[in-house]
């Protein structure tokens, strides 16, 4: 079985050259090919347990989101996994379908596989569970919103900013009377969005109507609901709905209608669904590899020791806003 000195003696560099290399230490681009290809010459494969024992780690990270057939959580799971892979990490993903209990069964869950550290997705509220993360010093990185009562780095995208740059672009487009269809006032995403759209109605003088807002649950269901609310009880000729699976509702809802009255649409997230919506939607993209390479970096940082524990941080990512 081949050694890490085998390795070096054939790419001509030190042993600590290819630790460097192994741990996912920065060097120079033709070192890192040397290593790359004496490693695939010699067929040697890292001992991941042998090296994360010698760590003190178990090289895991633990990923918790709402739903395993989120299209947004997913593609950044995708993106972080890439990312932390390089560095010998590999991620366990759990899904709690918004159940309190099993959220905490699923904290509990990692905690028992000691994974070196976390990451969190649409927790706006601290837990018992995740108190005792933090209490086994154990990283914690939240997207989405901020945990309160827990210090930990965050990563967020300008939810107000974005929204209100979108609902004032429909507002110079003509339409005054917006609808949207916003989640739950106590949520941190839904109340940043909401807050855009109701901001860029103030700074162009339309009265904000509570007839014109309705509360969903993130749900297609909630999405057609709202809409068909809505179309029947205000004279709507456009809609901002922060989204994507209340999107799909809301637009089932429209195409149901048999004399389709003409109404704009405004979508939070862009997937490829959106390339087919008839009518065309304007969309406000999230960067979901940027969100995920930047949670990874950021776990990395922490668990490499690159950062201390008082250097927590919140980094924002911005959007793109597609248009008609």
């Amino acid at each position: 079985m081949s050694t890490i000195k085998d390795v070096a003696a054939l790419a001509g560099v030190s042993i600590g050259s290819v630790s460097n290399y192994l741990n996912g230490k920065q060097q120079r681009e033709s070192t890192s090919k040397r290593i790359k290809k004496a490693m695939k010459q010699l067929n040697y494969h890292q001992n991941i347990i042998a090296s994360g024992l010698k760590k003190n780690k178990t090289m895991s990270i633990g990923i918790v989101i709402n739903q395993l057939t989120d299209f947004f959580s997913m593609s950044i799971v995708s993106a972080i996994e890439t990312y932390v892979e390089k560095f010998g990490y590999s991620i366990i993903v759990c899904d709690y379908h918004d159940d309190k209990e099993r959220f905490e069964q699923k904290i509990d869950f990692l905690l028992n596989r000691s994974i070196d550290a976390i990451i969190v997705f649409h927790q706006d509220h601290s837990t018992p569970m995740l108190q005792k993360v933090v209490e086994n010093n154990i990283p914690i990185v939240a997207i989405d919103a901020p945990i309160q009562g827990i210090n930990s780095d965050v990563v967020v995208v300008n939810n107000y900013d974005s929204s209100k740059t979108g609902v004032n672009y429909l507002i110079n487009k003509g339409y005054k009377n917006i609808g949207i269809i916003a989640g739950s006032p106590k949520n941190y995403i839904s109340q940043k969005r909401q807050r855009g759209y109701e901001s860029a109605l103030k700074q162009n003088g339309i009265t904000i109507k509570s007839e014109y807002i309705w509360q969903g649950d993130y749900t297609i269901q909630s999405g057609y609901e709202g809409f068909t609310q809505l179309i029947n009880t205000v004279n709507l000729d456009a809609i901002f709905i922060i989204n994507y699976y209340m999107s799909l509702g809301a637009m089932k809802a429209y195409l149901k209608i048999k004399k389709q009255p003409k109404i704009e649409f405004l979508v939070y997230d862009h997937f490829f669904v959106n390339d087919i919506f008839y009518p065309d939607v304007n969309s406000i993209e999230q960067p979901v590899e940027k969100i995920g390479v930047t949670a990874g970096k950021l776990l990395i940082n922490r668990l490499e020791s690159l950062t201390t524990n008082k250097d927590y941080q919140i980094v924002y990512c911005n959007n793109f806003f597609r248009h008609t």
